[in-house]
């Protein structure tokens, strides 16, 4: 009987690190990604509206599969789905940097995001029913090493493009080496039996997973918000060139990363509810100091503390999403991740239009109060 009981140890802990490295895989894609946008635009010849219209297409094909995987893991599993969408997901990452012209490259844009919406849910679903298996908080480390694989990404993104491998030939040896780690790993990703809502083929949010799905939306609007105006706001409000106005997101995505692995040990010591009430009280903090310093220095220190504040609240709502009562794990993280992924969406093209009836300082300061409705909805991790 004790044997038994290592042996399934032994299993839950090899499934724990397989579905980290599909975290990590996903990261790396998606920091491959982000470096080569504006090489993929150059080769194009497309205009900085034309691009925007691509990443469009990218979201609406996340966005479209997203609640389609949460049926689909219920019905198939969630093990089958992680592996079918990563080999996708693998594939595109070599298509979409490699293609010859604008219509396939819509094409491929738009079957990037299906393959990378449908991965983010399954593998999402999977981590969940991994978690509940060990017992313990483990959500915030999976996400760490996609935090971690992003930041890989875009650094092996620039030395390829620099190397002059940067259309397509160094995206194609990255995508081979993405699909062979899958093969590697594939059979130590746990297998969980289907959940009876399995036959629903899409999962929209409903009921507990509306709630959490919107705390997430504001969560993600506040990381999309600093992806398209950290720089711009450094350079305001500090006078920073281009190139150290870059840093202020760095310095969110670093603080990120680091925190989201201590989270799981944080969870467990002061309590989930406690973690995502500080959180979002870090990332009002945080934002308010960015929008009010004029100095470069505690401007950055602002959105290191925001990537703090931020690190363990998605991964804690998309946690209780996988453990809604009456939903499959994949159909809870779906709800709320599609809702979630809306904020990143909705949240730069409100503040841009906030920003010129204002300034961009007045759109995130404005952003900052969502740290403090996500302050006050801790609780609701708590909640049947």
């Amino acid at each position: 009987m004790q044997h038994a009981a290592t042996a399934t140890t032994r299993t839950v802990d090899a499934g724990r690190w397989a579905i980290s490295t599909v975290f990590l895989l996903n990261g790396v894609g998606i920091g491959l990604w982000a470096a080569h946008v504006p090489t993929v635009q150059a080769r194009m010849g497309i205009t900085t509206g034309m691009l925007s219209m691509v990443l469009l297409t990218i979201a609406a094909g996340a966005l479209l599969a997203m609640p389609l995987m949460g049926g689909l893991t219920g019905r198939w599993g969630t093990r089958r789905m992680v592996l079918i969408s990563g080999f996708a997901f693998a594939l595109m990452l070599g298509v979409i940097m490699a293609v010859p012209s604008l219509p396939l490259l819509f094409g491929a844009a738009f079957l990037f995001g299906v393959s990378n919406g449908a991965l983010d849910v399954a593998m999402n679903a999977n981590a969940s029913e991994v978690e509940t298996a060990r017992g313990l908080p483990t959500m915030s480390s999976f996400h760490g090493f996609f935090s971690l694989g992003g930041l890989f990404g875009a650094g092996i993104g620039g030395v390829l493009i620099g190397q002059g491998l940067g259309h397509g030939q160094g995206a194609l040896a990255m995508a081979i080496a993405s699909a062979v780690m899958l093969i590697l790993v594939a059979p130590r990703v746990m297998a969980f039996a289907p959940h009876a809502d399995g036959a629903s083929h899409f999962a929209l949010p409903r009921g507990a997973a509306i709630s959490l799905g919107l705390l997430a939306l504001l969560c993600f609007a506040i990381e999309g918000a600093l992806v398209d105006w950290s720089a711009l706001l450094m350079r305001e409000r500090t006078g920073a060139s281009e190139a150290s106005a870059a840093l202020g997101f760095s310095a969110f995505s670093i603080a990120m990363a680091a925190c989201r692995f201590a989270g799981d040990r944080m969870i467990v010591r002061f309590g989930a509810v406690r973690v995502m009430a500080i959180g979002g009280l870090a990332m009002f903090a945080g934002l308010a100091l960015a929008v009010t310093s004029t100095h470069f220095a505690l401007s950055a220190c602002g959105f290191a503390l925001i990537g703090l504040g931020a690190a363990n609240v998605v991964p804690l709502l998309i946690g209780a999403g996988g453990r809604i009562p009456g939903m499959s794990p994949g159909a809870g993280v779906a709800a709320v991740a599609t809702l979630g992924y809306g904020g990143l969406l909705l949240a730069p093209p409100v503040l841009g239009w906030v920003a010129m009836h204002s300034s961009v300082t007045m759109a995130l300061g404005m952003l900052s109060l969502a740290g403090l409705v996500i302050a006050l909805n801790a609780r609701i991790l708590t909640r049947k």
